[in-house]
């Protein structure tokens, strides 16, 4: 199914200025026909660089009317004029969990065009994607999330040393009204007291994606 939801307790999401948000209850997961010519190109960058253990490395930005056409066709029909522009080549070598807060007003994606099979795992969520080479996701880039051997539960450093490159590549959704309706994310409003707020203040543990509230050593 391509949308996924959540079963777990909302959360909200602050953005510098404390502007308040609830997170996303759904994610989009599917498998694309991707171009010869784009999967020879990932195969390309992943030959040309050499990512540092666990973190996500940029390879160079782009648009391409032809790729978005593919990613739109491909989306939820209320979803598909969201996208923008701007396509990114990321790769990594496994990723610890982390989260992306600096980016308040869109909704991430990865489309997978080489590499050997992995999970996206979102921790908050208790939801794990198996990724092969063709596979596309599009989620909230502040839950905190990571890229994993197939079944692993936790990020460790050694398993991803020798580990071949891993290359996706990134798009992103804008937080528009369509959008908002899609993905489930509520209208946004201060934080109820009992929810857990996403934030590039919190601390994720990198090996878990447990979430720590600032300058605490307590889970949310």
């Amino acid at each position: 199914m391509p949308l996924v939801e959540s079963v777990q307790p909302d959360a909200y999401c602050a953005s510098p200025g404390e502007v308040y948000r609830r997170a996303a209850r759904r994610l989009w997961y599917d498998t694309l026909s991707a171009p010869p010519d784009v999967l020879a190109e990932a195969v390309a960058v992943a030959s040309r660089m050499d990512p540092t253990p666990g973190r996500v490395q940029a390879a160079g930005s782009f648009e391409d009317v032809s790729v978005s056409a593919v990613l739109r066709a491909a989306l939820p029909a209320t979803a598909s004029g969201s996208l923008r522009p701007r396509l990114e080549w990321y790769t990594c070598r496994g990723a610890h969990f982390h989260n992306d807060a600096h980016y308040p007003d869109v909704l991430f994606g990865v489309w997978y065009l080489a590499g050997p099979p992995i999970d996206l795992v979102f921790a908050r969520l208790a939801i794990r994607l198996r990724m092969h080479v063709g596979d596309a996701a599009v989620f909230d880039p502040f839950e905190p999330h990571a890229v994993l051997a197939p079944g692993s539960e936790r990020y460790r450093r050694d398993d991803y040393v020798s580990a071949p490159v891993s290359v996706f590549l990134g798009f992103e959704l804008a937080l528009d009204e369509p959008v908002r309706i899609t993905f489930m994310v509520a209208p946004p409003g201060k934080p109820e007291s009992n929810l857990p707020v996403l934030s590039s203040a919190a601390a994720v543990h990198p090996e878990t994606g447990t979430l720590y509230a600032a300058g605490h050593g307590t889970p949310l």
